[in-house]
């Protein structure tokens, strides 16, 4: 019996993401006496839900959102989706909702909307969200005790033209402590795009609750003019079975579209000499060959505090940590950010893992 306990811890120590798998499942749904919200994919934390009032917080461009509503709370409902596209707008019920005017900055979108008792299909998105077609977004991981000054890469992404938004890889924080969450949501006030990410291993610092209730999952995928974004929890150096499970999900769904997935750690460390990789090399191994078999287009890691440009099984790689924290010394890499361009117009070809990405660009803050 002894031993039996032993090998019972032992294979508890094995998986640590379990519980933090399980518990982001449940981001997205929240519940009142006379109301409940469903975010379809978990891609928003539901920020409040009162009498006649939703405030979520957006991990995408696009949100579908069914609310129902009790027999008591009918009228007029008041919904903000923060850390949404300049230009997204409310069809509730197929009905196209205006803008307030009351919002407090270009990534706030606040809407008044008339809700009988019932339930009701609600869908955040701009425009273009369905067109396939060129854009850029720029992507940025490890900001951690740079975080006073996050702001000035933020500007430095406001005056590059033509962004839709930013992709993130995690570390936003050096300990995850409440303060820090609070600053980061004051800096990106700066930010006239939105920012979507994934936590990193110092997101991990303290429970996870914090950061799912602020930015909500740290595993999912949207798609966006036609091109898929797919991120994933690999803050412990590692991805939970269950995660893997929606993963292999959501690769088959993507594999006729381009593909650009992102987790906070290279699953094998290019360069063998530094601290990046999987605690396993057998799981990152086995983590690249999924992402061949589903026709992933790029990769994008942070962790490792500098720029490099790889291939991961022939598909294009970049890690980039130059969010702030402290850089990997003589490489010369400091603050920056990448710039992607993308375009599902362009041919998929089966055979191929470039399709859809135009160019990954360096841009240096510092």
């Amino acid at each position: 019996m002894k031993w039996l306990c032993v090998i019972a811890m032992l294979g508890a120590c094995t998986r640590p993401s379990e519980d933090r798998a399980y518990e982001e499942l449940g981001v997205g749904i929240a519940e009142i006496a006379d109301a409940k919200v469903t975010v379809a994919g978990g891609l928003a934390a539901v920020r409040e839900l009162a009498d006649h009032r939703l405030v979520v917080w957006s991990n995408s461009p696009v949100l579908d959102i069914e609310l129902v509503v009790g027999s008591g709370a009918g009228g007029d409902w008041t919904i903000t989706a923060m850390n949404s596209l300049a230009d997204a707008r409310l069809v509730a019920d197929g009905v196209t909702i205006a803008r307030t005017g009351t919002e407090t900055g270009p990534t706030v979108a606040t809407f008044v909307v008339p809700l009988a008792p019932g339930t009701h299909a609600l869908r955040v998105a701009p425009p273009d969200a369905d067109t396939p077609g060129a854009f850029r977004v720029a992507a940025m991981a490890d900001i951690q005790t740079a975080l006073p000054s996050v702001d000035q890469v933020f500007r430095e992404i406001n005056g590059v033209a033509d962004v839709r938004f930013v992709v993130a890889m995690g570390d936003i924080t050096q300990r995850a402590e409440e303060w820090e969450y609070e600053m980061f949501d004051r800096q990106l006030r700066y930010l006239r795009i939105p920012f979507y990410t994934t936590l990193g291993n110092h997101e991990l610092w303290a429970p996870a609750s914090r950061y799912f209730e602020r930015f909500g999952r740290a595993s999912f995928q949207f798609t966006y003019r036609g091109v898929s974004f797919t991120f994933v929890d690999s803050g412990d150096a590692a991805i939970d079975p269950l995660v893997d499970e929606q993963l292999r999900g959501w690769l088959a769904d993507a594999r006729d579209r381009p593909n650009v997935f992102l987790t906070h750690m290279p699953p094998v460390d290019p360069s063998g000499l530094r601290y990046g990789s999987f605690r396993s090399t057998r799981d990152g191994q086995r983590l690249l060959a999924e992402l061949v078999e589903g026709k992933v287009d790029l990769t994008l890691y942070g962790h490792i505090h500098t720029y490099e440009a790889y291939e991961n099984g022939g598909i294009p790689a970049h890690i980039s940590g130059g969010g702030g924290a402290e850089p990997m010394k003589l490489d010369g890499i400091d603050r920056h950010f990448l710039m992607v361009e993308l375009d599902a117009t362009v041919e998929y070809k089966a055979d191929a893992a470039t399709s859809g990405v135009r160019g990954v660009e360096l841009h240096r803050v510092d």
